[in-house]
């Protein structure tokens, strides 16, 4: 559920992977220099970078959960919310490594659970963008 009311999905990622749990990897989120979407380095963040190419989700993932909620805050991804709100970490929570708190354009806040809110049906909404 969101509840409006700011935040690094490469933090929240490799923070439940050093908790221990797993996540599932999507190739659709790599870029076509093999780097993951959220491993991104905060210098490129700060820069206008646009997305090369951009397609759609066909199955749920880690990735595909956080770029839903970026989303759904009004933001392309991680990158582009970086860009405007000019912060240099997401808030994420550590059991899961999904983004917790978002702050919207209109300066509101978007409040996430720690379970997966995207689901099945809307998976195929969600866009990927390519760097």
């Amino acid at each position: 559920m969101v509840t409006q009311e700011a935040a690094d999905l490469s933090g929240c990622l490799e923070e439940a992977h050093s908790l221990g749990e797993s996540s599932i990897s999507s190739q659709e989120v790599h870029n076509s220099s093999n780097m993951k979407k959220s491993e991104v380095p905060g210098v490129m963040a700060k820069a206008d970078i646009k997305p090369k190419s951009m397609h759609r989700a066909k199955t749920w993932s880690d990735d595909v959960e956080n770029l839903y909620r970026f989303q759904q805050a009004g933001y392309r991804d991680e990158v582009e919310y970086k860009q405007v709100k000019q912060v240099d970490v997401v808030e994420c929570w550590p059991e899961t490594g999904f983004i917790k708190k978002l702050q919207r354009r209109d300066n509101t806040f978007f409040y996430y659970n720690k379970q997966r809110e995207c689901e099945d049906k809307d998976v195929h909404k969600v866009k990927v963008y390519v760097y």
